[in-house]
């Protein structure tokens, strides 16, 4: 390497540490001047990331102890103090206890309760069950006129029955005949012959 290129190499390499000093000199001067931001940016970021491993830890823990109290409760269901825990852990869990149990005992007014709460599903399934306590073929009908009813084919074929004790063949079959590729379709065929000897 000639003396012209080893000069133009110095000049290159000292060109490029100007320009990386001069870098460093305005980033310092950018840090000197917006620091506390700098700085408060970087607390957040370090108070929101260990408030959110304190949530997730609190929420395992909750999940485990609820889980723990339903087991209990699994066991012995007057079990007061693991209701208790289960009420105030996971409230879901509790309510779905609450409805095992009432339909467990045919309790209707914890069914109705829970039928006017605010879980959805449990309270389809509650006024499903209510309905059938009941007997009652009218609230059977409104609870299968829905179309999104859980437990919508179960009315359908309680009120069909119904319907074939009082000697409603007719009726009962017409019922039926809205029971399409479900998983009720043989109770309803079934249904429908035992009409048809009831007929005779």
């Amino acid at each position: 390497m000639g003396t012209k290129e080893n000069i133009e190499y110095i000049k290159n390499e000292l060109s490029n540490e100007e320009k990386f000093l001069e870098s460093v000199i305005k980033a310092e001067k950018f840090y000197k001047k917006h620091k506390k931001k700098i700085v408060g940016i970087f607390m957040a970021l370090v108070i929101a990331s260990a408030g959110y491993v304190g949530y997730e830890m609190k929420v395992e823990h909750d999940l485990r102890v609820s889980n723990e109290a339903y087991q209990k409760l699994l066991q012995n269901p007057d079990d007061k103090e693991a209701l208790q825990t289960l009420q105030s852990k996971n409230e879901k869990l509790y309510h779905l206890f609450l409805y095992q149990q009432a339909v467990k005992k045919k309790d209707k007014d914890a069914l109705q309760k829970i039928a006017a709460g605010s879980d959805p599903i449990l309270a389809d399934l509650a006024k499903y069950h209510v309905a059938a306590l009941d007997k009652d073929s009218a609230a059977l009908d409104h609870y299968a006129i829905d179309s999104n009813a859980i437990l919508r084919e179960l009315a359908i074929l309680d009120e069909s029955y119904l319907m074939m004790n009082q000697k409603n063949i007719a009726k009962a079959r017409e019922k039926l005949s809205k029971i399409e590729k479900s998983p009720a379709t043989p109770y309803a065929l079934l249904l429908g012959h035992y009409g048809a000897k009831v007929v005779r």
